[in-house]
């Protein structure tokens, strides 16, 4: 008697194992869910109509972006953590871009995207002046990264380097 009662106390302890298991795993399984939720998606797009240029950011995700850091390298040189000053370089240091109205939104470090929402980094509407712009970033080196957090605090990059035209998660929460 004493050895069946003990077999049955191995075979729960077996069985709690188990479902302590089993537990985690779901567990796990609903974090990942409820991160899936709320996962931000950024993209970077332009738009070029003849008579009005538009290079934009947009969060196609579900859920808000948490800029942690933008890296922007123009011409191997210079390097700028914003893109208001990117773009104030390229027309004031280009004389045919030096009188040319444009229209800019700040991108920086701290800034948050929420789900949905496109960002116009530049607006240009004189069709010499796009001409212009666009042949001096299709000849100039130009690579940008930008570092993002979902609000759980997992850690996402895009980037031009290697290609990443899709974001990838470079820190899990």
């Amino acid at each position: 008697m004493s050895t069946s009662a003990l077999f049955i106390s191995v075979i729960s302890l077996i069985a709690l194992f188990y479902q302590s298991y089993l537990a985690r795993e779901e567990n796990r399984l609903i974090q990942m869910q409820q991160s899936a939720s709320v996962l931000p998606y950024l993209t970077q797009w332009s738009s070029n109509s003849g008579d009005r240029l538009k290079i934009a950011i947009e969060n196609k995700g579900v859920g808000p972006a948490f800029i942690e850091k933008v890296d922007i390298v123009y011409d191997s040189i210079h390097k700028f953590d914003n893109t208001d000053d990117l773009f104030r370089h390229i027309f004031r240091s280009t004389t045919a871009l030096d009188s040319v109205s444009y229209a800019t939104s700040t991108f920086k470090k701290g800034s948050v995207l929420t789900a949905n929402e496109i960002v116009d980094l530049i607006k240009v509407s004189d069709r010499n002046a796009i001409k212009t712009f666009t042949s001096i970033l299709a000849t100039t080196r130009f690579e940008f990264s930008i570092e993002y957090s979902d609000v759980y605090g997992s850690k996402w990059i895009i980037s031009t380097e290697n290609d990443m035209d899709v974001p990838q998660l470079i820190k899990p929460n």
